[in-house]
Order: structure tokens, then C-alpha cells, then sequence
């Protein structure tokens, strides 16, 4: 009998989100960094950001933001993967996308979280 390799490794259905949901990002310099959100699942998201990936620490804290109203505080995570979106001579014009997954999240971020991508996906990637 073969096996067959799971060749999509997610746990958690990934989704697009609208342009205005920002993450923040901690620690960096004396205020959190907002950046662009690309896309989200129950166990992480992507980010869009300019500059060099020494910019950004691997892990921390991150907090999303919609519509100037903080969803979730404080969500600990790691990056899987870090890549160049556009090539510019100058390191801070770089963009750049960021994909993190979530650490240390309790059961009532776990809610949250949920009814976040429940009420802001626009469509399953």
C-alpha cells in the first residue's frame, strides 16, 4: 500500500481580507509598526511590509486592527517565511510579504479570532 504525502500542510483554511485590517506589530521602536494584512487563518497570517527582513524581529507580539478598532491584543507569533514581493536597488522601497503563525492563544482569543474571519474574509484562498 502507498501512502500519499498531505501536500497542503495548513490545518486552518487560509483567507483574503479586506484592505483596511492592519497588523501591529511589537516590539519595534517606541510604537508598534502597522502593516498591511494580506491574509488570515486560525493558525497564522500574512503581511505586507517595505524594507529589509532584519526590519521586523522572527517573533513577538502582534495585535490586528480593523477599521481603527483593535480586535485581537498581544498574539504571540513566529515566522515561517519572509520573501521579496519586488526587487528595488534600495532595501527600504523593498516590499516584502511575511507569513506568521500564531503562538499562545487562549481559548477566548481562539473565539475571537474566529468570529474575526467569519466577519472580515472576503474569500477562501
Amino acid at each position: 500500500m502507498k501512502l500519499i504525502k498531505n501536500r497542503n500542510p495548513r490545518l486552518y483554511p487560509r483567507f483574503s481580507v479586506d484592505k483596511v485590517v492592519l497588523v501591529l506589530i511589537e516590539p519595534h521602536a517606541a510604537a508598534p509598526r502597522q502593516l498591511q494584512m494580506v491574509n488570515i487563518s486560525e493558525g497564522g497570517c500574512a503581511f505586507t511590509y517595505n524594507g529589509s527582513m532584519k526590519d521586523l524581529k522572527a517573533s513577538g507580539f502582534l495585535s490586528i486592527q480593523f477599521k481603527d478598532i483593535l480586535c485581537l491584543e498581544r498574539i504571540g507569533f513566529v515566522t515561517k517565511s519572509d520573501s521579496l514581493l519586488s526587487d528595488s536597488s534600495d532595501k527600504k522601497e523593498q516590499l516584502r510579504i511575511r507569513n506568521v503563525e500564531f503562538q499562545w492563544i487562549d481559548i477566548l482569543d481562539q473565539k475571537k479570532l474566529k468570529d474575526f474571519i467569519k466577519q472580515n474574509a472576503i474569500v477562501r484562498e
